[in-house]
C-alpha cells in the first residue's frame, strides 16, 4: 500500500489532483482508496435530526447506516489514522486529501511560490495544482499538472514511495510547518458564524447562570427542541 497526502491552500487544485490520480490508478487496473480530512469543528457526516444521530446520543458505540447502494459507519470519536487505514486493506494506493499532520509523503498544491515553499517539509515530494501551470516560478522540487499528465505524477509516486502497512507510527502527527498558520484549521468561515451565533444564541440557564453555546451545541439543542415538538 502506497500512502500519500495531498495538501495546500483553498482552491489550489487538491481535489482535482486527487481525482486525476484516482482515474489514472484505476486505468492501470490498481485499487485506490481516498480519505478527506475536514477540520471544521461543526462538521458532521450525520444530521443532528437523523435517526442515526439519535442512536449515537443514546449511547450506541458504533452506528451503521445501510442503504441500497451505500454503507456508512459512524464512530463517536475521530479514529487514529492507523485504525482508519485498516478499512483500506487490499488497496494499492491510499490518497489523503488535506491531512497536514499525517507522517507520510506529501504533494503540495499551491497558487504562488510563497504558498508552495511555506508548505514544504521533509516529506514533500513534489508540487501540483495551479502552480504547475506557471513554469516561470522556480521551485526546488518537480511539479506536475495532474489534469493533463496524471501518468507522470503516478510514475513519480511509484518511484519515490515504498509500500507500507498501517501501524501505530502513523498516529504520531507531524508538527505544523513553521510560519504557516492556516493549515489544519477550519477554512469554511464557521468561526465567523459562531461569533454571530453568540449574539443570536439561545438563552440557556443552568442553576440560574446563563451558558453560551457553541454553534454545534446550539444545533443540538434546537434538534432536541424540534424532536420534543414533533412528539407532542
Amino acid at each position: 500500500m502506497k500512502i500519500i497526502t495531498i495538501v495546500g491552500i483553498r482552491k489550489s487544485g487538491k481535489t482535482s489532483t486527487v481525482t486525476s490520480l484516482i482515474e489514472e490508478i484505476r486505468r492501470r487496473g490498481k485499487k485506490v482508496g481516498t480519505c478527506k480530512t475536514v477540520f471544521c469543528p461543526t462538521f458532521s457526516m450525520d444530521k443532528s435530526t437523523s435517526n442515526t444521530a439519535k442512536h449515537r446520543r443514546a449511547g450506541s458505540e458504533l452506528v451503521c447506516a445501510r442503504a441500497k447502494f451505500e454503507t456508512t459507519f459512524l464512530y463517536p470519536e475521530a479514529l487514529p489514522l492507523s485504525k482508519v487505514l485498516e478499512a483500506y486493506k487490499g488497496c494499492d494506493y491510499v490518497l489523503l486529501e488535506g491531512d497536514y499532520f499525517a507522517p507520510v509523503p506529501r504533494i503540495v498544491c499551491a497558487h504562488l511560490e510563497e504558498d508552495a515553499l511555506m508548505r514544504m517539509n521533509g516529506r514533500t515530494l513534489a508540487f501540483a495544482g495551479r502552480i504547475s501551470e506557471k513554469p516561470e516560478i522556480d521551485l526546488p522540487l518537480p511539479r506536475f499538472n495532474a489534469l493533463t499528465d496524471a501518468g507522470s505524477l503516478l510514475d513519480y509516486i511509484d518511484a519515490k514511495i515504498p509500500d507500507i502497512m498501517p501501524c501505530a507510527l502513523l498516529d504520531e502527527p507531524l508538527p505544523p510547518v513553521a510560519g504557516v498558520t492556516d493549515d489544519g484549521f477550519c477554512q469554511c468561515g464557521c468561526h465567523h458564524h459562531e461569533k454571530k451565533q453568540k449574539k443570536e444564541s439561545l438563552q440557556v440557564l443552568f442553576e440560574g447562570k446563563e451558558i453560551t453555546l457553541t454553534a454545534e451545541q446550539r444545533a443540538m439543542v434546537l434538534s432536541w427542541a424540534q424532536e420534543a415538538a414533533d412528539g407532542e
